[in-house]
């Protein structure tokens, strides 16, 4: 008898391919590639994305309604920081506990911890899906699986690019692959408060509250409201009132305007890329496209859509609360964004593991669903920057290839929901 079953060999070869293979044509290419990200993660080497702009608003903060700190920093001083308030309760915690110059060795070790997370608990969703769906042949066997998963992970782009530009990121990205973890325990009550955890940076992830109580989840929904007036309170209470109403027109300006550089993997950004509005071959630190009513209002009704398919598909019956539904709607959530770069899509790394053992599992779904899923995860892997090439051409629609194979990866978690696990989910931890 074989040591290694088919499913386990597969996977080992497919992570051995898009981790080596792809990297390593990439690299002969002289293009950048993803396991040089995964080098200057495993040595520590992290920017100052988020970090620097945010230093910057925690020192702006306590001056209150005089200067609000949007105004100053956001429309005076035309720096991109566009995180609410809530955010900054992290400098928060380092004024209080740390000096200065200890900060940005914290917040290394925080993000690479984070990393760190988002990977295992990804390798933990793999294994416990494999082994409902594929039970595996022997420990041997059983460990190639979690080797190959965390091969995958070290190596998956977007998560390690998170890191590397030292971006809040990481936080939304081991929080939401923590929420899908806890979800398989049935620790609802923890996932709830994760969801709080994710919206201290992107407020568009507080929608999880509304898919929970259209879920009838309600001890998931009574978390995530009661840890978000605990974090809202905090908030308020630490930069007041007027910073939170000023970061409504920060939101605004940002809905209106988005973003064309081709990093943006989103409607937004494929719309102001096909109609030419906009910079989008590079980054400008400091200035918007114009505002274009058709990419306005295409992106409006994209996200409704998104939204609408995340919270009601299937038609005509209530959706199982699962985890194949929780990942379909966080991926809905990120995908109605404006604004969702590379790096916001180190959520997809546990969706992908959700999604596998799920098309192995609804057995109808294997034929279809895997090659799918290879494709997809091959994408989302790595960064192409031949295709920042492509701005101002009629290829510019090659640019959005990675918001394309998350739209791909959304429909096989739709249909994915219409087809009845096998297995019972888990019993609920009251």
């Amino acid at each position: 008898m074989s040591v290694l079953s088919p499913t386990t060999r597969r996977l080992a070869l497919f992570a051995l391919t898009s981790v080596l293979l792809v990297s390593g044509l990439l690299a002969a290419l002289g293009e950048r590639h993803a396991l040089g990200e995964t080098r200057l993660f495993l040595r520590g080497v992290q920017g100052v994305d988020s970090w620097r702009p945010m230093k910057q608003a925690y020192a702006i903060a306590p001056a209150g309604p005089v200067h609000p700190l949007y105004q100053r920093l956001f429309f005076e001083g035309r720096v991109k920081f566009i995180y609410p308030p809530t955010a900054l309760l992290g400098f928060r915690v380092l004024d209080l506990t740390l000096p200065e110059r200890s900060w940005p060795r914290a917040l290394n070790v925080f993000s690479w911890l984070c990393v760190a997370l988002s990977v295992g608990a990804s390798a933990w969703i793999l294994d416990r899906s494999l082994r409902l769906a594929a039970p595996p042949v022997s420990g041997a066997d059983r460990a190639l699986r979690v080797a190959a998963a965390t091969l995958i992970g070290v190596a998956f782009y977007p998560l390690v690019k998170a890191y590397t530009l030292g971006q809040l990121q990481v936080l939304v990205n081991a929080c939401f692959a923590a929420l899908l973890v806890c979800w398989l325990l049935g620790w609802r009550g923890a996932a709830g408060v994760l969801v709080v955890g994710m919206a201290a940076v992107k407020p568009h992830y507080g929608l999880f509250l509304l898919w929970g109580l259209a879920r009838r989840e309600w001890r998931f929904a009574a978390f995530a409201a009661g840890a978000g007036l605990v974090l809202a309170s905090l908030s308020l209470a630490s930069f007041g009132l007027e910073d939170h109403l000023d970061y409504l027109r920060v939101v605004a300006h940002v809905g209106r305007h988005g973003e064309a550089y081709w990093p943006n993997q989103t409607l937004n950004g494929f719309l102001h890329r096909l109609l030419g509005n906009g910079e989008s071959a590079a980054w400008d630190p400091h200035v918007y496209p114009p505002f274009h009513p058709g990419v306005y209002a295409g992106t409006l009704a994209g996200s409704a859509a998104l939204l609408g398919l995340g919270l009601f598909w299937p038609p005509r019956t209530r959706p199982r609360a699962d985890a194949v539904d929780l990942a379909g709607f966080g991926l809905a959530v990120t995908l109605a964004s404006p604004l969702a770069w590379e790096h916001h899509y180190g959520v997809l790394l546990p969706i992908l593991a959700v999604a596998l053992g799920a098309a192995l599992e609804r057995g109808t779904w294997r034929a279809a669903g895997l090659p799918i899923l290879a494709l997809c995860t091959l994408i989302a892997s790595h960064h192409v920057e031949a295709l920042g090439r492509l701005s101002g051409t009629v290829w510019n629609p090659l640019q959005s290839l990675l918001f394309a194979a998350a739209l791909v990866l959304l429909a096989l978690l739709l249909a994915l929901r219409r087809i009845p696990g096998s297995r019972a989910a888990p019993r609920r931890v009251q």
